[in-house]
């Protein structure tokens, strides 16, 4: 049975490392890789930076697009499928787990503190996600 495997692409070389993993294993069990960015307006001590809404979700898009042709070039019979979501990347991601058969994220992505280990969201995917999720490293 073909799956549906969701993957967290955050622009980082690990999040690259992930969607290659996760075009790989459809390659060979066959089904759809959801490559998806999630964004959101960073607020900081109170304000909100200087990037425009437009802006950023240009840049996730820009990102995503990267990794997206990347892979696609590397594992051309995959069947990739990209998506940008505004929103809190973990809720989204709980909440996407709920429809697929499988979830990968890469171990850190931006943001992550030099030296962890597995990052921050990373982790809480991987506690409350519905489906079995893959940690690539």
């Amino acid at each position: 049975m073909p799956q549906t495997v969701v993957v967290g692409v955050d622009g980082s070389e690990e999040s690259v490392k992930a969607l290659r993993w996760a075009a790989d294993h459809i390659c060979q069990v066959g089904g759809l890789v959801h490559a998806i960015t999630v964004w959101h307006q960073p607020v900081q001590f109170g304000y909100r930076m200087a990037a425009t809404e437009s802006e950023l979700a240009g840049q996730a898009r820009e990102a995503l697009g990267a990794a997206v042709a990347t892979v696609q070039s590397e594992y051309p019979r995959a069947d990739v499928r990209s998506r940008v979501i505004r929103g809190n990347t973990v809720d989204e991601f709980i909440a996407l787990s709920r429809q697929a058969d499988l979830m990968v994220v890469g171990d850190k992505g931006h943001g992550a503190f030099t030296g962890m280990l597995v990052g921050s969201v990373a982790l809480k995917i991987v506690h409350h996600a519905v489906c079995p999720v893959v940690v690539v490293r």
